[in-house]
């Protein structure tokens, strides 16, 4: 199966345990506020065991003129490395327009630089249907996701840095 991966990085000034719980634990609804075509999460569905492997979660939208209101895809986490790294997947998409997407496998890892200082590296691969879809995955990551998480790294970095209180435990 192809794949197209975009990684980011950035340095985060917090602590260790901020750093690594802000992108799974906070309210991703502050992360996931709308991007071009994407129109922002406003909740979830489903969410009780989200933050412990396997655990899983429905995002949902109010819709825009490409997506339809409702669930947008199912998030599960596959791995959790306490203090280290977090792998999750996206899948079963309910939007025709990723007609070209199989699934997407995203990665968060955290790296010890200063006292409060840490490295962040996040990454997404989304993974074509099939090698003829691979051009307009390639496209979608590159003008539209690539944008997407920018947005959301600069929303995490800001809750990380803040006082404010996790979503999930």
């Amino acid at each position: 199966m192809m794949s197209t991966k975009i990684s980011l990085n950035d340095v985060f000034n917090c602590s260790l345990d901020r750093a690594f719980k802000s992108p799974i634990l906070g309210d991703a609804t502050q992360y996931l506020n709308g991007y071009f075509l994407q129109p922002p999460v406003v909740g979830f569905e489903e969410d009780e065991t989200w933050g412990k492997v396997e655990g899983y979660r429905f995002p949902i939208t109010n819709g825009n003129l490409v997506l339809k209101q409702g669930r947008i895809f199912k998030d599960k986490i596959l791995e959790r490395v306490e203090n280290k790294s977090w792998k999750w997947v996206i899948y079963n998409f309910e939007v025709n327009s990723l007609f070209f997407a199989e699934k997407a496998i995203a990665t968060w890892k955290v790296k010890y630089l200063d006292e409060n200082k840490y490295e962040v590296e996040y990454s997404y691969e989304f993974y074509a249907r099939n090698m003829f879809l691979q051009p307009v995955n390639w496209l979608f990551m590159h003008l539209q996701y690539k944008g997407m998480m920018n947005k959301a790294l600069s929303a995490i970095k800001a809750f990380a840095e803040s006082k404010q209180g996790f979503l999930y435990d």
